[in-house]
């Protein structure tokens, strides 16, 4: 089963065999990397050739891409508009406008681009009353909000396509009076969707975000990535609510928007699924994670050292 481009992001425990699941919460989860010789172009470069490899990879079927109305999804749209291919597009609407303003971001960019989309509506109450445990069992997924992309597969056919797992980058404290130390957080949830699939026997690509090497690292090329990790962005511990920088540095016909994770006005009802959670698992079990530095994560992927793009 491909996951993503020649499986070269894989995961395991303990060393153990890869794509295995979680057999006790005291195993060391680790993320192995198949490394690459190429050279890392620029984010359109490689959303281009990424969306090529995902056809040739998967000839018989028809994309199916979800769009959420963020930019890591807008530009893998763009990037199979631009080979030719003729995807259907989703959107996913959740009950009482939740999300309405991804989804009006969703539907505005569409129809810039003369794509017709089709609505999917996902009531989450009843996901979490009803479907939220099993799905959390089945992926070995503590993370309420991650729950219910795991069925967006089960209402569309050809290839489910979801524009998940870019990396998450932290600082390692809130001290900005020296300097921080950034680091790419790999999560073991993200591979709770493969996992997911991988149970279902389900061809799809949720983490198309990291298809690629190049997809993965490039936007560690942005002056925007220099600038914040080197503490240019004052206060903040994350690359989440400054990333639209770096996209309009590279895609400057962008509608610049903030940062939604589409729960805002259900949090009690995450937060009482969290609770939920804890106490089913004695915890929150499946937050393990891989951390590593810029320099760090280039070599392991590259076999290169990370050079800074200057300001």
């Amino acid at each position: 089963m491909i996951h993503t481009e020649n499986n070269w992001v894989s995961w395991n425990y303990d060393n153990g065999p890869l794509y295995a699941r979680s057999k006790s919460p005291t195993e060391k989860f680790n993320l192995v990397y198949k490394q690459t010789d190429a050279q890392i172009g620029t984010m359109w470069e490689e959303a281009v050739k990424g969306a090529k490899s995902t056809l040739d990879f998967f000839p018989n079927l028809k994309p199916s891409i979800f769009f959420s109305g963020g930019v890591d999804s807008e530009v893998m749209l763009r990037a199979f508009l631009h080979i030719g291919s003729k995807p259907n597009v989703y959107v996913v609407r959740y009950e009482n406008d939740i999300n309405l303003y991804d989804v009006s971001y969703a539907v505005a960019i569409a129809n810039s681009l003369g794509v017709d989309i089709k609505v999917i509506d996902f009531n989450l109450q009843k996901f979490y009353e009803n479907d939220a445990e099993k799905v959390s069992e089945d992926a070995q997924c503590d993370r309420p909000r991650m729950l219910p992309q795991m069925m967006f597969a089960d209402y569309v056919d050809g290839l489910p396509l979801l524009c998940m797992a870019d990396i998450t980058w932290q600082r390692s404290d809130a001290d900005y009076s020296k300097q921080g130390i950034w680091k790419a957080w790999e999560l073991e949830g993200d591979c709770s969707f493969d996992r997911y699939n991988i149970l279902k026997g389900r061809t799809a690509i949720y983490q198309w975000g990291r298809w690629s090497p190049g997809i993965f690292l490039a936007q560690t090329k942005w002056k925007w990535f220099n600038r914040l990790i080197s503490d240019g962005y004052i206060g903040k511990l994350g690359n989440s609510s400054t990333k639209m920088d770096g996209f309009l540095e590279e895609f400057p016909d962008m509608i610049p928007r903030k940062k939604k994770v589409g729960f805002e006005t259900c949090e009690d009802v995450i937060k009482e699924f969290e609770d939920f959670l804890k106490s089913k698992y004695n915890g929150l079990p499946f937050r393990r994670q891989c951390e590593y530095t810029p320099n760090e994560l280039w070599k392991l992927v590259t076999g290169k050292p990370f050079v800074a793009h200057s300001i």
